[in-house]
């Protein structure tokens, strides 16, 4: 698809989605649900009330959580997709812990750290880290074999063998993973903000919910929406770029 029909795209879409958010706004007719203008009408107030240090706190806590889960993970990954006896230790251990439900271990991780940024963060690494790993062990695995054995035979060193095969695979899977774990990673995020602090998206949005300024939340919830999609948009770039390279 093209940048300009992406474009295109995106403007009907967000212009759709007006159109419904204004018509829902009418039909209700409550405060729970104001319309458009009401909400952008509300951001003045939100910049006063320092909504633009609330984003780069939330999006600090983004980036060590998830820059610090991509590097452990696509190690861990690598490791267990090159070296079987890695693989069969670990592997038990990823799929026994990983169905458990992370934000059930908050509470546990708030009296273990505190209610400061490490347990804010850890809980990010924690979600993200085993989707990482089976990603990225997993695409190392579905290389074919034979690919291995030709640069072998061509005495190329490991490094080579790394930089040439494995690497390419591992950093698709990480750029692939990084979408779905993006997403959640917002989501834990806000739900963790809720908690002993003062600065956050997600503590502006509950903060605005608790003082009945629907206008008010709903504007960091579009600007939260925002963030993730510039985020996305970064991880599409990059991929696009690394194709080109």
């Amino acid at each position: 698809m093209t940048s300009k029909k992406r474009i295109r795209g995106l403007i009907i879409a967000v212009i759709i989605l007006h159109i419904i958010w204004w018509g829902a706004s009418l039909l209700l007719n409550k405060e729970i649900l104001p319309g458009p203008l009401k909400v952008y009408g509300s951001y003045p107030k939100l910049i006063e009330n320092q909504l633009g240090w609330h984003i780069i706190v939330s999006l600090r806590r983004m980036a060590i959580g998830m820059g610090s889960a991509l590097l452990l993970g696509g190690i861990v990954g690598i490791l267990m997709g090159r070296i079987s006896k890695v693989n069969q230790f670990l592997d038990p251990v990823i799929y026994l812990t990983y169905p458990i439900p992370k934000l059930a271990l908050l509470p546990m991780i708030m009296l273990l750290f505190g209610l400061g940024e490490l347990s804010k963060i850890l809980l990010i690494i924690l979600i993200v880290f085993p989707q990482v790993v089976l990603s990225v062990r997993d695409a190392i695995l579905q290389i074919p074999k034979p690919l291995y054995d030709v640069y072998e035979c061509m005495n190329a060193s490991q490094w080579s063998i790394f930089k040439l095969v494995t690497l390419p695979a591992s950093l698709g899977a990480l750029l692939s993973t990084s979408r779905v774990s993006l997403g959640t990673a917002i989501s834990v995020l806000f739900f963790t903000e809720n908690y002993g602090t003062e600065y956050g998206m997600g503590h502006i949005i509950m903060d605005a919910w608790l003082r009945m300024d629907y206008p008010q939340m709903y504007g960091a919830i579009l600007t939260l929406s925002l963030v993730g999609f510039l985020l996305f948009s970064l991880i599409d770039t990059t991929e696009r770029l690394l194709k080109k390279g």
